[in-house]
């Protein structure tokens, strides 16, 4: 077993999803669109403030630091286990944590001056629902701001990625990366979601920033492990290592073997009304 294979092995016995999402996916991709998104919000400087599918934190850290200290953060997610490894987390103190389920928000009418959340509507099985709760609990003067990622043939890393699995898979190839993280990236198929759900104008802005790795490794440990690709990954193959292997192989021929710079791209969207 090479050291590699090791390093994965060890990954897969120890850490959890969430730890190794940390490590090696939100430093890449989370965390360079969630400080650019605080930094908006800190301008819209609207209070308080709730974060819906907050996940292991990477926005929810970055208003820490950017709002002012005398706007109250809540930040929900659904799941007891991330927000348990999330708010243990450095910078957390002044964050109030709740489990929530974001299609039924146990909040008042016309609380929050901003609604919140980092990619993760990409991930809602009923979008509208969560939009009309998100618009229920703002305040008439506040905003909902979203981000979502780009189509993935803005996001040079993840569609070299998605053509690996496409090759290892090819009769049924996993489709979290190019139809889901990235597949809410429609302007258009968002706007109907916000008209559904009550909204009457929104704002999209398109940001395009520099994805940065360690290496092709780092690259493909956090989306084979610490994404939900992970569980497409295990359904599919005998072998999680080799297909880390592979997959790093494949991003080493498209990005070299050193450091990967790259670009990706998103869309932040904020709705009134």
């Amino acid at each position: 077993m090479t050291h590699s294979d090791a390093n994965s092995m060890a990954l897969l016995s120890t850490d959890t999803p969430f730890a190794i999402r940390d490590r090696y996916f939100a430093t890449s991709v989370l965390s360079p669109f969630a400080d650019d998104m605080a930094r908006r919000l800190s301008r819209i400087n609207l209070g308080p403030v709730l974060e819906i599918c907050a996940d292991t934190g990477a926005l929810t850290r970055a208003l820490s630091s950017a709002m002012s200290a005398s706007l109250t953060i809540i930040a929900t997610d659904p799941n007891d286990d991330a927000i348990a490894h999330a708010s243990v987390k450095p910078g957390m103190a002044r964050i109030a944590w709740q489990r929530a389920n974001p299609a039924a928000l146990p909040f008042p009418n016309a609380t929050f001056g901003i609604v919140t959340c980092h990619f993760g509507v990409a991930t809602l099985p009923d979008r509208p629902k969560a939009f009309r709760e998100a618009r229920r609990t703002m305040k008439t003067s506040g905003r909902f701001v979203f981000s979502s990622l780009a189509h993935i043939r803005h996001n040079q890393v993840a569609q070299c990625l998605q053509g690996a699995m496409d090759d290892l898979f090819p009769s049924d190839p996993p489709g979290f990366v190019g139809h889901v993280l990235h597949g809410y990236a429609d302007i258009e198929a968002i706007d109907d979601d916000l008209t559904a759900a009550g909204f009457t104008d929104a704002i999209y802005t398109t940001v395009d920033l520099p994805f940065v790795a360690a290496s092709a490794r780092d690259v493909a440990m956090g989306y084979c492990l610490g994404t939900r690709l992970r569980h497409e990954i295990e359904a599919r193959a005998d072998d999680v290592r080799q297909v880390i292997r592979t997959v790093t192989d494949v991003l080493e021929k498209r990005f070299g073997t050193g450091m990967i710079e790259a670009a990706m791209r998103a869309n932040i969207v904020s709705a009134s009304g």
